[in-house]
């Protein structure tokens, strides 16, 4: 890939079930809350290894200041390490664990993955108690435009068997889970008649490798 499709790559939205809501502001009585997304680190992870390969990234971090973490993110870049880092501090709840979490998030947005929600508007949202807090009833629904390519809530995209090629981190997602490239495209076909599109078909073999690595 060139600059300009790794940096496309990168900023390519995510789907709903990768991005996950709090709650910002709320009003006097807790029963509203303008409602924030955040890309998932699991799906951070997932996005840098299709684009630069399970050896081509890594991440590491510092501790800033008092209760504050660094996390700078590297990708190898003709043969060298650039690392951009960005921090943040301990969260309210699973203070150190949260703090590395969202100063990778935020690393993450350094390089333009996720960086696009910084453009959603402010939803305001129903609270529900949830112990000594709050949490939202239901999570907003995304706009289009943030939203991947030919995807749609409650509508499968309609995806030609041979209308364009299955791109390379679909192949190599898929040789990783299952050893080898056989059945590759009969897998392909079957996924497309049921109506997914490219991106979710990695992300189905990305969590099927995440349970792998988890049952290991």
């Amino acid at each position: 890939m060139d600059d300009r499709e790794i940096m496309k790559r990168l900023q390519d939205p995510f789907l709903p079930d990768e991005i996950e809501w709090r709650v910002g502001s709320t009003n006097g009585d807790k029963t509203k809350g303008i409602a924030l997304a955040y890309v998932t680190n699991r799906a951070i992870q997932n996005r840098l290894d299709e684009v630069f390969g399970v050896f081509g990234w890594r991440n590491e971090f510092r501790e800033w200041k008092n209760n504050s973490q660094l996390c700078g993110i590297s990708v190898k870049v003709d043969g060298e390490w650039v690392t951009k880092w960005d921090g943040a501090d301990d969260s309210n709840m699973e203070a150190v664990k949260g703090g590395l979490s969202d100063a990778m998030k935020r690393a993450a947005y350094q390089w333009g993955i996720g960086r696009y929600l910084y453009n959603l508007e402010s939803v305001w949202v129903d609270l529900i108690p949830a112990g000594k807090s709050h949490k939202m009833k239901a999570p907003p629904k995304l706009p289009a435009w943030a939203l991947p390519e030919g995807y749609s809530y409650g509508v499968k995209p309609v995806v030609e068997p041979h209308q364009d090629i299955p791109p390379p981190a679909l192949k190599a997602k898929y040789e990783l889970f299952k050893g080898s490239m056989e059945g590759f495209e009969s897998w392909v076909s079957m996924m497309q008649e049921k109506g997914r599109n490219y991106r979710e078909m990695e992300h189905i073999l990305q969590e099927g490798l995440n349970k792998k690595k988890e049952s290991a």
